[in-house]
């Protein structure tokens, strides 16, 4: 537990000194406001969903790339290989500094629009339990499949392509929350999951919806922290860099 809180502390030193919190809440207050500009009241159940699948997912996956790829570059990620610190230790500390960030960038957006909108009419306020489960999945979600990803990688010119192709992939049941999809079959996409929790926190959620949501959570993010474990394994502790 020590090394970890002390591993906690260091990533938040991290992320402080290359202004992620700053960039964090600049990219939160301009999201938030271009969503109560663009959303109808009447449909934050569907636009906040949205929204916090685009823009924290995709804030947060960068945020994992280039802090890994920082560490890579200066040294403290084989530092940490050979140091008593270990593997999970370091991979819960980055899933728990950065997904605390990107949750407080999602609070930040929604919080921020409804807000603005509930001065032009009645608002749906999110249910606070499943709006936290919700958020705190997809942060932990993309976190974990930023670690996948970015071990594999020694720069970021190399990781960039990657990157948005996968990106794009796990934004795409965004567009089935705002109806501009109809097939069920992109919520076979593992960002649906959490997706779907942050909208139950909205409006309730028929029977298939709440299985869908719990199995889709929980399995997904279970399964990417053990491969993300592999992953750090095998290109960094192994490899040796």
């Amino acid at each position: 537990m020590r090394r970890l809180l002390a591993a906690m502390r260091t990533d938040a030193l991290l992320q402080q000194r290359n202004q992620l919190y700053a960039i964090s809440v600049g990219v939160a207050l301009v999201t938030g406001g271009a969503l109560a500009w663009l959303s109808p009241v009447d449909m934050v159940h569907r636009t906040v969903p949205m929204t916090l699948l685009l823009f924290v997912g995709g804030s947060t996956l960068l945020y994992v790339v280039a802090m890994i790829l920082l560490e890579r570059a200066h040294g403290t990620l084989s530092a940490a290989v050979v140091s008593p610190l270990r593997p999970a230790e370091y991979l819960a500390s980055k899933v728990l500094t950065l997904g605390a960030l990107a949750t407080l960038e999602g609070v930040l957006i929604a919080g921020g629009a409804l807000l603005v909108l509930s001065r032009e009419g009645d608002v749906i306020w999110p249910r606070p339990l499943p709006f936290a489960a919700g958020l705190v999945a997809l942060s932990v979600m993309h976190v974990l499949v930023g670690v996948i990803l970015v071990v594999r990688y020694q720069r970021i010119m190399q990781a960039l392509l990657p990157m948005g192709a996968i990106a794009t992939v796990l934004q795409l049941p965004a567009f089935w929350f705002v109806g501009a999809l109809d097939h069920r079959a992109w919520l076979l996409i593992p960002s649906g999951g959490p997706t779907m929790l942050v909208r139950g926190a909205f409006t309730p959620l028929t029977p298939w919806e709440s299985t869908y949501a719990v199995l889709f959570t929980a399995l997904p993010c279970l399964a990417l922290a053990v491969w993300a474990l592999r992953a750090f394994h095998r290109h960094v502790v192994l490899e040796g860099r």
